[in-house]
């Protein structure tokens, strides 16, 4: 787009982003107005129309919208973001792939237009015709990362060394763009430690969660994974200064903080004032809440209270199994002359008190649309699943 569309672009997105989708619609409506070839701002106003009359629909159809389109696309047969319009307002894969080819005939480097063949590709597992797509438009805009991060991805499942070396690139060709934070989240997410961990802690230190999205879903997932308090807790401060709003991380700190407090009174053998620190903070969620656990359990031992460590160790394993914590309990039971199958009868004696009948329901069936219930299903073997098109 030119400057001045971008510029209201800005405006419209600003607008959306406080859940204003009318005056955003207003604003990329403008800058189409500025720029008809800006397809972003096509895109967008499509998008921020539909929120603002059908709010509640996930396929909503306006039918003004496609009327203002087509009129557009006859004034103007030499513009492929019209036809390519035509297409993103399509919910029928087939007739949009005739728009989106409509739109590659007048401008073979409309690389919008490959994008969403390859995309209608993917839904059909046409997974050939979705990487020839995003090839070509790699190739026709070879300056866009976001591209070339599209065509990365769509070689994740089917050749994962190409995977690698197309995401690696993203990263040294556009390495201050929003794609390479993506691209090296999706190398963490195919990888293990050590390297997964090294590919998190880039992204940490070049890439702050408060401007970068994927950044900031690699520290909730980096920070799952820590099992040092001291080690969680630079993470979770690292993201309390990034998203000071944030309820959630601030939460966080204060956790690992009271958890690294305990650890280095257990490591002084100070272990009833360890305890007590453990015991002023509420459980945490996740993995750390097996820390949580572990640490009250070391300072429970080494304040010789054998029985009560047991009974929160079983409690831990009976709500909620950690490969750690039924190490613990394994430890634990057996220093108390436990057997295997007693510390067993103990974890499930729990849980079978805990647990409450599934509430009955009925829905209409995928078959004839006859009614079914869950007590039908009883004693079989079910097969559940969930699928959303698109």
């Amino acid at each position: 787009g030119t400057p001045a569309a971008r510029a209201l672009f800005s405006q419209g997105e600003a607008a959306a982003k406080v859940g204003k989708p009318a005056e955003a619609a207003a604003a990329f409506r403008k800058a189409i107005e500025s720029d008809p070839d800006f397809v972003d701002a096509h895109q967008r106003f499509i998008e921020s129309t539909r929120r603002a009359q059908m709010p509640g629909s996930r396929t909503p159809t306006l039918p003004q919208l496609q009327t203002l389109y087509e009129r557009w696309a006859r004034q103007h047969p030499k513009r492929a973001a019209y036809r390519w319009a035509l297409g993103f307002l399509t919910h029928d894969p087939a007739r949009a792939d005739v728009f989106f080819n409509d739109a590659l005939r007048i401008d073979p480097a409309f690389a919008r237009a490959h994008v969403m063949l390859a995309k209608n590709a993917d839904l059909r597992g046409d997974w050939v015709a979705q990487r020839q797509h995003l090839k070509a438009a790699v190739e026709s805009n070879p300056d866009d990362p976001q591209y070339l991060m599209r065509y990365a991805h769509a070689h994740k499942r089917s050749d994962p060394k190409r995977f690698r070396e197309l995401a690696l690139s993203v990263v040294d060709k556009f390495p201050d763009s929003p794609s390479a934070a993506e691209a090296l989240y999706q190398l963490a997410s195919e990888s293990s430690n050590p390297e997964r961990r090294m590919y998190f802690e880039r992204l940490r230190a070049s890439y702050p969660a408060d401007k970068f999205g994927y950044a900031s879903l690699a520290m909730s997932d980096f920070y799952a994974e820590l099992t040092t308090p001291s080690e969680a807790l630079a993470v979770a401060k690292d993201m309390a200064k990034w998203l000071p709003a944030s309820k959630t991380w601030a939460q966080r700190v204060v956790h690992q903080e009271t958890m690294a407090r305990a650890q280095a009174l257990i490591a002084e053998g100070k272990f009833i004032e360890a305890l007590d620190v453990v015991q002023t903070t509420q459980r945490p969620s996740g993995s750390h809440g097996a820390t949580w656990v572990l640490l009250k359990a070391e300072a429970g031992t080494g304040a010789g209270q054998f029985d009560q460590v047991y009974a929160a160790l079983v409690e831990s394993v009976a709500a909620a199994p950690d490969a750690r914590v039924d190490a613990a309990l394994v430890k634990c039971g057996t220093a108390l002359k436990k057997s295997s199958q007693e510390m067993n009868a103990d974890i499930w004696r729990i849980r079978d008190a805990k647990a409450v009948p599934a509430p009955p329901f009925e829905l209409t069936g995928d078959k004839e649309g006859k009614p079914v219930q869950l007590a039908d299903y009883r004693g079989r073997v079910v097969l559940l699943a969930f699928w959303f098109p698109g």
